[in-house]
């Protein structure tokens, strides 16, 4: 596996898309009128976690051209990344069947979306816990990144669903009013999540100190400030934050746009915290 900024895509989609199928259960109602809308975010999802792992498998160097390798793979469940391939491929046909099922009207069982959505929530811990397990980085600490991915995918995915939602819902519906609470609580999270990373990586002892030193600072100040201070910061949280609070007091009376804006941000932002936290992170034996 080659870490750079190609991974991010992998994280990114596989995160964003396994939270958009768990708020578009949440979300969307069981009724003929909500139909639409939860097949987006089905459609979405499987489409967005799907594309997840053939960036994956490319990226693998020879895991596309030699098949081989993954029933190999599949024998060794000590593997983080068989987890990995296991969770996304039940999580895949979990989605699949939903999506016909809505596409045929017929009515989804609640079991099949419990368990699906459940196995989205493993999907998007996958993706932390999968970088957590180089230890040469100790930007990608184990005890704290899978969260902030956790929270990250949830953010990417409640904005992926409300975009598809917008142009889905039957014409004067709303979300239900428990997302509006989601958008502000969520950004206040990953902050928590965030700030809570660097200051276990700032903390790190021992040998590979100079290194998440070097990784922190790369963040923050250095190649990656722009990206990370622009697009996690700026365009990822404290712009979608403020858009979702004037959205949440104004109510109807805010402008259309700002639900579009709001989202285009938060995708923007998961996006971008992927790529910084690859790229930033410099290796023990670098």
């Amino acid at each position: 596996m080659v870490w750079d900024g190609i991974v991010a895509c992998d994280l990114f989609f596989a995160g964003m898309g396994a939270w958009t199928f768990v708020f578009a259960v949440l979300a969307a109602g069981r009724d003929d009128a909500s139909r639409k809308a939860k097949l987006a975010g089905v459609a979405v999802a499987f489409v967005a976690v799907a594309l997840g792992a053939l960036i994956l498998a490319v990226d693998a160097r020879g895991g596309l051209l030699n098949p081989l390798r993954y029933f190999n793979l599949l024998g060794n469940f000590g593997s983080v990344m068989t987890w990995g391939v296991v969770l996304i491929s039940l999580f895949l046909v979990g989605a699949f069947i939903c999506g016909v099922l809505l596409v045929l009207k017929r009515k989804l069982p609640r079991a099949l979306e419990v368990v699906t959505g459940v196995l989205g929530v493993g999907v998007s811990l996958y993706t932390g816990v999968l970088l957590s397990t180089a230890p040469a980085f100790p930007l990608w600490n184990l005890a704290v990144l899978p969260v902030a991915f956790v929270v990250s995918a949830a953010y990417t995915g409640y904005a992926a669903y409300a975009l598809a939602a917008r142009f889905t819902l039957p014409s004067g519906t709303a979300l239900p009013a428990w997302t509006g609470k989601v958008a502000l609580v969520l950004p206040v999270l990953e902050v928590v999540a965030l700030v809570a990373l660097l200051v276990v990586v700032s903390a790190t002892t021992g040998s590979a100190a100079p290194f998440a030193t070097q990784s922190v600072a790369n963040l923050l100040t250095g190649s990656n400030a722009v990206v990370f201070w622009g697009g996690v910061v700026a365009v990822g949280l404290v712009a979608p934050f403020a858009l979702a609070l004037v959205r949440t007091r104004k109510g109807e009376a805010a402008p259309s746009w700002f639900g579009v804006a709001e989202a285009v941000c938060i995708l923007v932002g998961g996006f971008a915290f992927r790529y910084t936290v690859i790229m930033a992170a410099v290796p023990m034996f670098a």
